[in-house]
């Protein structure tokens, strides 16, 4: 009797050993295990995520905001057990069981907990969402909720400045976890998106869900997400829109009623040159930015990606130009500061620079109509008349390096400093120790002809274009481009402030400054080359200064180019149009920059247009292109889009000649010693029309 009970106390003993075991191997070995599996179980827990900051233009007009989306979560663990459940949702969402399952596989690289809510659907339509709520008790560990989304009301309208946003890849989350990303965030990939994500991102929200042994759940908590911060942007809803239509209009027309009809590319930048704000950027072709919120279709992929004309670059930034003759004042700047040349200079031109020959010809040279030569020229005359034979003498009396030293002074060769991604473009300024360098080849002075008219390996990005005649306009200094005025939070509190940054002051004197002015007045004004585009705008009340310019692209058609500013009293804009195989920049660029200071004077050309014929009345307003609204007209004007005018208003009188000039009027600077030079160092000049 006493072996038996010592056998069943020793057998009572290993089972309660045995249990004690189990527990102190369920409760500290994997108890913080189980508590996890338990509380998934209970506990649930759907992200809302918070609302992107909005854009405003400069006068508060909504740019970009966020708009609901319902969206179809469900329960990985809930779908398998019940498949009665997962049949219907397959009807309802109108999609495969397959297509679900696929969705709802584990994934290697990001780990999803089986009892925790995932998206499987999203933007459904209002009534999916209606027979979703009506069968709700039918799907447990289905949701539908309402989160809000990127939205971009006027779809390609300043697509390149907002950029787009889209899911965070491993990459950024390996940066960025830090500062409390998650893999399925959404992030901000270019444009001001990117720049200013940090931002604009705010903070998500969330629903917890108790959950029962048969799947009904109650609501635990509701966690409101915080939007992010507001932009006030610098940019003037009603210039961008007139630029971007002006542009698209005056491309559709060169392909169809020109010989440029491979154009179908360029960028704009409009800017204050009193502070630096850019009221406008635009670059051409674009997208949709909307397409990057939800899922993109292959076609659509491929047609973004696979476009030779690159829609996602921002050409205003990053696209890389030869200048042209829009780099002529820079030459004329540089003479003027070294004092080697005046107002009483004269020059003549006979079509071919005096040196150089036919190795440096002038664009009248090849003018279709009209005189093949300009004669007689002062300094003025040859911004006026955009004459290389002008520039070639002054690129002689100056010499390369002292032409690229001021093209730096006014900021070519380096970024602006405009805070935006994807960052700026240097462009390159040559010289003769930059080809020494990196050609290994010694300078020949044709180039320093090539370099005085914007051509050689000279090239600029149109914000740094535009920043050289923001420059002029306001007496030498430069001011930092910038995008975004104010950052305020949801509540309306500005939060930061960005103001007015100086960079620069060349202090340009008076003098200079008039006699550079002078000549890109007279080119937009009678017998200039921008005068056909300009022809009926008031350059009496709102006088504008501006330059034309084309540039040889070979093996490419030639670029056009048209910079400019007014009033040239008190400059409030510069503008700079781009046009890739455009063709000159009098008749392929001008009419957009004359469309865009109409936008920008609107109010005042109505002023002036009713005090000018007070018996019509109220005038008609001039439709400005504000998106959905209007429509632009590229050439400014009551011609046909882009329609080239004659370069001289004869006013039913023949112009009078210029006389032609003694031998000994018109000296040419002798041609420094130079190694023998090769037939064609350069690509042949080009000019304006």
């Amino acid at each position: 009797m006493e072996h038996k009970f010592k056998f069943l106390a020793g057998l009572v003993t290993i089972i309660f050993g045995m249990l004690l075991i189990r527990m102190w191997f369920l409760q500290i070995m994997e108890g913080a295990t189980n508590m996890v599996k338990s509380r998934e179980i209970q506990t649930r827990t759907i992200k809302i995520n918070a609302p992107r900051g909005i854009f405003y233009d400069r006068s508060g007009n909504i740019l970009a905001a966020s708009r609901i989306s319902h969206n179809v979560s469900v329960v990985p663990n809930d779908i398998v057990k019940r498949p009665e459940v997962l049949a219907l949702l397959s009807r309802i969402l109108k999609v495969s069981e397959e297509s679900i399952k696929e969705k709802l596989k584990p994934d290697p690289k990001r780990f999803i907990s089986p009892y925790q809510y995932i998206p499987i659907a999203k933007d459904v339509d209002p009534v999916t969402v209606i027979k979703l709520l009506e069968a709700k008790l039918d799907l447990p560990g289905v949701e539908v909720d309402e989160v809000p989304v990127r939205s971009y009301p006027f779809g390609g309208f300043a697509c390149h400045l907002f950029g787009f946003i889209r899911e965070i890849n491993e990459q950024e989350l390996n940066q960025l976890r830090d500062k409390g990303y998650r893999l399925g965030d959404i992030i901000g990939k270019a444009g001001l998106e990117r720049t200013y994500e940090q931002y604009l991102r705010g903070v998500d929200g969330g629903k917890d869900f108790e959950v029962d042994i048969y799947g009904r759940q109650s609501l635990l908590a509701h966690r409101e997400p915080v939007p992010g911060d507001n932009l006030r942007l610098t940019i003037d809803q009603k210039v961008q829109a007139a630029a971007e239509k002006a542009l698209q209009e005056q491309i559709a027309f060169l392909q169809k009623n020109s010989r440029w009809r491979k154009a179908a590319s360029g960028a704009i930048i409009a800017m204050d040159p009193r502070n630096g704000n850019i009221l406008a950027m635009v670059s051409e072709p674009g997208f949709d930015p909307n397409i990057f919120v939800g899922v993109i279709s292959q076609e659509m992929a491929e047609k973004l990606y696979k476009n030779k004309l690159n829609p996602t670059l921002n050409r205003a930034v990053q696209g890389e130009f030869a200048p042209g003759s829009t780099f002529k004042p820079i030459t004329v700047y540089s003479a003027l500061m070294e004092n080697k040349v005046t107002l009483t200079d004269r020059f003549f031109c006979n079509g071919y620079d005096s040196v150089w020959g036919k190795k440096l010809p002038c664009w009248v040279a090849r003018s279709s109509t009209g005189s093949k030569q300009h004669g007689v020229e002062t300094v003025v005359d040859g911004l006026k008349n955009s004459c290389n034979a002008v520039m070639a003498e002054l690129s002689r009396r100056v010499g390369a390096d002292t032409i690229a030293k001021y093209a730096r002074l006014f900021g070519l060769g380096r970024p602006t400093g405009l805070n935006f991604y994807p960052t700026e473009s240097y462009g390159l300024v040559p010289d003769t120790d930059w080809k020494r360098q990196n050609k290994k080849e010694p300078w020949y002075p044709v180039e320093s002809g090539q370099l005085a008219i914007g051509q050689n390996a000279l090239t600029v990005t149109p914000l740094q274009l535009a920043q050289v005649y923001a420059a002029i306009a306001n007496n030498g200094k430069i001011f930092q481009p910038r995008l975004v005025s104010t950052i305020t939070k949801p509540s309306g509190e500005v939060s930061v402030r960005f103001k007015p940054q100086l960079i620069g002051n060349l202090k340009i004197n008076p003098a200079v400054k008039d006699i550079i002015q002078q000549g890109l007045q007279e080119v937009v004004d009678i017998g200039g080359t921008a005068y056909g585009a300009f022809r009926g705008f008031p350059l009496k009340e709102i006088p504008v200064a501006g330059k034309t310019g084309t540039a040889q692209n070979p093996p490419h058609d030639d670029n056009a180019i048209f910079a400019c500013y007014a009033p040239t009293d008190k400059p409030e804009i510069v503008v700079v149009v781009l046009i890739e195989q455009g063709g000159s920049g009098s008749s392929g660029a001008a009419p957009v920059g004359r469309k865009i200071l109409e936008a920008y004077f609107e109010n005042q050309i109505q002023k002036i247009t009713a005090a000018k014929n007070p018996s019509t009345g109220d005038t008609k307003k001039n439709p400005t292109g504000t998106p959905g609204q209007g429509n632009v007209n590229p050439t400014g004007s009551n011609n046909s889009p882009g329609a080239t005018q004659p370069a001289v208003e004869t006013n039913g009188a023949k112009p009078t000649p210029k006389p032609t000039p003694k031998p000994d009027e018109v000296k040419p600077t002798p041609v420094p010693a130079a190694p023998e030079e090769p037939v064609s160092p350069v690509p042949e000049a080009g000019g304006d029309q």
